[in-house]
Order: C-alpha cells, then sequence, then structure tokens
C-alpha cells in the first residue's frame, strides 16, 4: 500500500462514508448517464462481428466470473492482479460467445451431460475443479471427490439462488472451454507436412557449401558520408510506405514525477511519537485494540517460537515476563515496540543447528566420515567450525557457515533430529543420515517455549503535510504546462526537473516506463491529443503530469513518426550502391579473389560447412539474402559476385556443395513440422477470425 492510499484509509470514517456514497454515485452516471470517466459519450466497450458490447454488459458478465472466482477460490476479495485476469477471460469470453458459438453449431460440436459430470465430479475431473480449496482434504491436503458431491448436495437443498447461478455459471465456462478444447483438436488434427516439406528440412541442414568469400560491410561507410535532406526521405517513405505501417496503436507520453518522500522533520515527528508510545503502551490493558488502533499493521494473536522475531529481539522477548517492553528498535525503515502479550509451551521443540555435509562417493562412507572425523578434529583444536564448513560442505548451507537455523522437531531426518534433540548447546558430534555424513553442532538449547508479542510499528513516511507539499508542486507545474508540449518543456527547464519517457504506450499497458499501477494515465494518454498536457496523476509514491507527445495508429504510416528509421534505411541503401559500384570496380581485371580483397583492403574469409538454415555469415552476422543467392546458384571455381546482402556487398569463391548424408526416412521431419503448426494452428486460426468478424477491442477507454 502506498503512502498516499494509507494516508487516505487513516482519514476517517465520514470520509469513508462520503467516498463509499460517491462511488456509488459515479457507478450510476458511468453507467446510465454515459459519464466522462468512462469514455465520454461512448459506452461501447468492444464490437463482435457488428454486435456493439456496451460496458454494462461486460461489467455484468465480469461481475458473473468474479462471484464464480471467489466462491471455488473460497475469497471474500481479490487483488488488482486477479480482477485483471478475470477482466481479461472475460473479455475472450465474449470474444468466444460471438465468433466461435457459431463455429461449433456449423461443426456439430458440444458437451454431453454425460461429459459434464466426468469434467465436475467424474475420476479425473476439470483441473479448476482438482486445485479449488473448498475440494481438499484438510488431513491429506488433496483433492477429495466426496467433498465435490457433498459441495452439490448442499446447493442443490440450499436456498442460495446467487451461489446456484454462479455454480451454473462456472459449469458452462467448463463446457465452453471443452467445446474449444475439441475445436482446436479438429485444427490439430487437419495439419499435415508432404515429404516434400520433409525433405526440405532435412536438405536446408544437410546440405553445405564451402567457400572463400570476401565481405564488405555496409558499416564501413560512415553515415556521415552520406547526405540526406528531407525530400530524398520523403521519397524513400513514399515507395516503401507498407514497411513502415504501424502494428500496433500507440502513444508517446513525457512526463515528470514528484517523489513524495518524508523529510527530516517528518522522521523527527515520527521518531518523537514512537518514543511517546513506550508508557502508554506499557500502560494499555487491551493491547489488541491498542496495536489495531495506533500501528501500521494489525495485531497478530498467534503465539510465535524464537526463530519467528527478529533476531535482535529474540533473545529480549523471550527473557521478560508477560507484559514485558523491548525497544523501540528500528530496522528496514520502521520503529518497532514489542510487548510482551502471552507465553505458551507448543507441543514441539524448536532447534538450532550448524552442520558440516560430506556426501559419500562411489558407495565409500568409511572415506567420507575418516574426512569428517579429522575435520571435527580440527574444530575441537580451536579452528573454526563456519570456516570449515564453508571449506567442506556440499550443501547450500557451506554459504552462511553450515547455520542451518531454527527447525522444528521432525523437520529434518531422523538420525539428526535424534542427535540435536538428545543433545544440548554447545554439543558436537557425528551424524550418519541418507544425506552422507554430518559434523552436527547445536548452536542453542531446544525449547518449546513461544511467545505472543503485539508489535506496535511504524514506519518512517511522509506526513500529509508533506504529500501536499507535493501535490501543490505537481499542481503547479501542470498549471504553467497547459497550452501545448513547448509550454510543458519550458516549465521542465525552469524548474529543473527531469523529464521521462513512455515510449510505444499500448493500449491495455498497465506499467509506465517501470512505475506500475499506471491504468489511470495509460487511459488518459489514449483520450487525449497531441500536445494536451495531463493532471496531476497519483502513481504510487509519486504525483506525475504528462503531455501526450506522439499518437500512432495502427495501419497507419506517418513520415515524421518513422523519419529516423528511413533515414537509417535509406543510408543503409545508399551505402550499398556505393559499396556495389567499389566491388565492382575492385573485380575489374582481378584474377583471383585475393586480388579483389587487395583492392577493397579487407581479408578472404574461408567458410566451411555453411547450411541454408543457418543464415549467420562469420564476421557479418545473419544475412538472408546472401545465403538465399549463395544456394540458388550451382556455380563452382569461379568467382560469384558483386552479391548485395542484408548487411554487406560480397564477391563469393564456392568452392563445392555437399548433399550430405542420405536418409531412407523422413518421417521424423515430418512430425517436427506436423508439431510446429499444431502449435501455431491454434492461436493463429483465432486471431483470423477475430480479424475476420472484425473484432474491436475498446477496453481500454474504460479500464
Amino acid at each position: 500500500m502506498s503512502v498516499l492510499e494509507k494516508i487516505r484509509n487513516k482519514s476517517g470514517l465520514a470520509i469513508v462514508v462520503v467516498g463509499g456514497a460517491l462511488a456509488l454515485f459515479v457507478i450510476s452516471d458511468a453507467l446510465q448517464s454515459n459519464s466522462r470517466l468512462f469514455g465520454g459519450n461512448d459506452t461501447t466497450v468492444g464490437e463482435i462481428d457488428g454486435e456493439s458490447i456496451s460496458v454494462q454488459q461486460f461489467e455484468q458478465e465480469f461481475q458473473k466470473n468474479l462471484e464464480s472466482y471467489k466462491l471455488r477460490s473460497q475469497q471474500p476479495t481479490v487483488d488488482q492482479n486477479t480482477s485483471d485476469m478475470i477482466r481479461e477471460q472475460t473479455w475472450n469470453q465474449l470474444i468466444m460467445d460471438g465468433i466461435m458459438v457459431k463455429q461449433y453449431k456449423e461443426l456439430g460440436i458440444g458437451v454431453t451431460n454425460e461429459e459434464l459430470f466426468e469434467l465436475v465430479q467424474g475420476v479425473d475431473p476439470h483441473p479448476q475443479i482438482k486445485s479449488a480449496p473448498i475440494f481438499q482434504n484438510p488431513q491429506t491436503g488433496q483433492y477429495d471427490r466426496s467433498l465435490v458431491v457433498r459441495f452439490l448436495k448442499n446447493m442443490t437443498e440450499s436456498n442460495d439462488e446467487q451461489a446456484k447461478t454462479s455454480w451454473l455459471e462456472f459449469e458452462n465456462g467448463l463446457a465452453k472451454e471443452t467445446e474449444s478444447k475439441k475445436y482446436n483438436t479438429l485444427f490439430k488434427k487437419g495439419v499435415y507436412a508432404t515429404s516434400l516439406e520433409a525433405k526440405s528440412v532435412y536438405n536446408n541442414r544437410n546440405h553445405t557449401t564451402d567457400m572463400d568469400l570476401v565481405a564488405v560491410n555496409f558499416f564501413s561507410v560512415a553515415d556521415s558520408t552520406i547526405k540526406v535532406d528531407d525530400s530524398d526521405l520523403k521519397s524513400y517513405f513514399n515507395k516503401n510506405k507498407d514497411k513502415y505501417k504501424e502494428k500496433l496503436n500507440t502513444r508517446k507520453l513525457e512526463f515528470v514525477t514528484f517523489d513524495v518522500i518524508p523529510t527530516s522533520e517528518d522522521s523527527a515527528n515520527i521518531q518523537k511519537w514512537v518514543a511517546d508510545q513506550v508508557t502508554q503502551f506499557a500502560a494499555a490493558t487491551n493491547d489488541t485494540l491498542y496495536v489495531d488502533v495506533n500501528s501500521d499493521s494489525k495485531f497478530d494473536t498467534v503465539a510465535h517460537p524464537l526463530s519467528y522475531y527478529p533476531a535482535d529481539v529474540q533473545g529480549a522477548i523471550f527473557t521478560q515476563p508477560v507484559g514485558g517492553m523491548i525497544g523501540p528498535v528500528f530496522a528496514d525503515g520502521k520503529f518497532k515496540i514489542y510487548k510482551v502479550a502471552g507465553i505458551k509451551e507448543d507441543s514441539l521443540f524448536q532447534m538450532r543447528a550448524s552442520h558440516i555435509l560430506f556426501k559419500v562417493e562411489n558407495n565409500d562412507t568409511a572415506a567420507s566420515l575418516k574426512k569428517a572425523q579429522e575435520i571435527m578434529a580440527e574444530i575441537r583444536k580451536g579452528a573454526d567450525f563456519g570456516e570449515k564448513a564453508a571449506q567442506y560442505g556440499t550443501d547450500g548451507t557451506a554459504s552462511r557457515g553450515g547455520d542451518l537455523g531454527w527447525f522444528a522437531e521432525g523437520q529434518m531426518v531422523k538420525e539428526f533430529n535424534d542427535y540435536v534433540k538428545r543433545g544440548n548447546k554447545g554439543d558436537m558430534g557425528i551424524v550418519k543420515t541418507q544425506f552422507g555424513i554430518h559434523i552436527v553442532k547445536i548452536t542453542e538449547n531446544k525449547s518449546k517455549k513461544t511467545v505472543c508479542a503485539g508489535v506496535l510499528e511504524r514506519a518512517i513516511e511522509p506526513s500529509e503535510r508533506t504529500v501536499n507539499g507535493a501535490y501543490n508542486m505537481a499542481s503547479q507545474f501542470a498549471a504553467a504546462s497547459q497550452g501545448g508540449a513547448e509550454n510543458f518543456e519550458t516549465a521542465v527547464k525552469e524548474k529543473g526537473l527531469s523529464k521521462r519517457v513512455a515510449d510505444n504506450l499500448r493500449e491495455n499497458d498497465k506499467t509506465l516506463a517501470g512505475l506500475p499501477d499506471a491504468r489511470e494515465v495509460v487511459r488518459w494518454a489514449y483520450n487525449a491529443k497531441v500536445g494536451d498536457v495531463s493532471e496531476v496523476f497519483s502513481l504510487g509514491d509519486k504525483y506525475i503530469v504528462g503531455v501526450l507527445s506522439q499518437i500512432k495508429e495502427k495501419d497507419n504510416a506517418n513520415f515524421d513518426d518513422v523519419k529516423e528509421r528511413v533515414t537509417a534505411d535509406y543510408r543503409k541503401e545508399k551505402k550499398a550502391e556505393q559499396l556495389m559500384e567499389s566491388v565492382k570496380t575492385a573485380m575489374t581485371g582481378a584474377a583471383t579473389l585475393q586480388d579483389v580483397a587487395t583492392k577493397l583492403q579487407v581479408a578472404v574469409t574461408p567458410v566451411v560447412g555453411q547450411t541454408f538454415e543457418n543464415s549467420n555469415v562469420a564476421y557479418v552476422g545473419p544475412d538472408n539474402a546472401f545465403i538465399g543467392t549463395i544456394f540458388g546458384t550451382k556455380t563452382t571455381g569461379k568467382m560469384v559476385g558483386p552479391i548485395k546482402g542484408d548487411n554487406a556487398i560480397y564477391v563469393a569463391n564456392i568452392i563445392r556443395f555437399s548433399e550430405g548424408p542420405q536418409t531412407p526416412d523422413y518421417v521424423p521431419y515430418k512430425s517436427e513440422i506436423m508439431s510446429q503448426l499444431a502449435q501455431r494452428v491454434e492461436y493463429g486460426s483465432f486471431e483470423v477470425l477475430k480479424e475476420m468478424k472484425n473484432v474491436k477491442d475498446n477496453r481500454y477507454k474504460f479500464y
């Protein structure tokens, strides 16, 4: 939870009541009055096959799925990530209903009652049934079919109509998922690879060529030597416009942040508050209520073993009587005061030990035992146990001196557990287990004692005054920036701020240049015009103000947006033309490839065993165009070129082509092709149908 959220949460009951009323008003306004908060006058979340989906319809389906999830998971609330996941599932479900139901009907695909029975309460039910906590046996932690039967019986006899509706929606979802699997299976079973395709894959991997080549890389020509002007670039852009069409809708947002961080005054005030609390906490007669009201965290009613508490307070907590006070202590940005609220005895011991494990190799237990005895003798003479553990230990504890930390009785294997349980702090001996030979040192006395401690916790965080100060700075900046990008840039410079850029921001992104929980900012960017300056947004422990600097729409090609790419491609083209002429000149009168290399002042590179499938060219990199040209010619024993590649101009002398070993069996290659096709067909067929049915996703305007 961010500082800003905490301040809001601690602002009092009146604000909660008012806020709740306001929330109901906003939702009502959004769903009934086309609120600006839900995309202006447009309340269409999306369109599927010519049919519009309203925000009301989408929300109803989402709420059904949300309640169904809560019922299955037995969770009264869900976090934002889960909510986003369910919202995504709801959208996909609506697409499936709008597109796939017709497909299933035409193909005769369905789910029988018998199949649905097996999915819900059969021998091997659906994974969602098997993993649901409500159907896990509390004794074994495993799926228990009888719990499903009991649940369904109780629900049938119940008057809870909402629960029944949610369960029917869930079963309906299982049926739809099964229909989808059947449909995709039809596609997967329909893919086929011919013998010719299998032979081609085999040849591309096994047919090779040996050659010598001269390569003049494009980067050998400096960019500065290629003169460009806008007329040339625009001409090149217009000839290659399809190459620069945007594949996605994106936005570019420039923004500044105003960090909300505690001042020295905030730190001093919190430190004083904590010091004042020691006496009051000690005098409190209801520790639970006192902690719940005054601490950043609620009172923990569980009695814990010593290992649960931080190392710097363990000793004090376990030696104090009930009512004993420890602290304040400061760690990880928080002050804590501990008060012993209760002392209990557990049924199991808590124990602590360190060990050095010598694994048994080649079944030679005697050798490992002898080594352990030698090392233990050195430790008894004064050698450091931790250093020996780091030197000889063969498990993960070696890096921390063999320390196993605190562990409960029965947690370790029997031989190890029994030794530590019998002994006392400081005892050291050798124990043989299934893992090998251990030197075991007991580092603390075992104990069944557990302590329930109230923890009054307060983090050093910005005060409301500091938060308001940061907000005022952000608001003043936003006001000064209104009027366009130039004003925004001027305000950035005048106030000495650091500007950040979020490029290629997509419609449904939830982060902003690494900052989480930025959906509101992204939504604003997709409803704004270029040059618009945003309101002040709260992101975690920051305020941000941004300006929309660029809009890129799918399938559009705008010269100004891609000018840098056009410039790079244009220069590459001109370099290729220039180098082609240089190579042609070098080839004139050249008797050998070495003559060409000498004129061009480059080396001859021998290439052995080059395949068509591997397009990587030595000292150049991937070059499909060159490799394709080489395997497309059968010329050997003389120079071939100049060849324009993707990254260089080449001259080659092909020494030989080798067909490689023959194979009578192309079945594995057929299987490989079919497997790859099967993996692609499920996603690919669905995407094609979405395009055919003109699916439009406008969720970014609302969520």
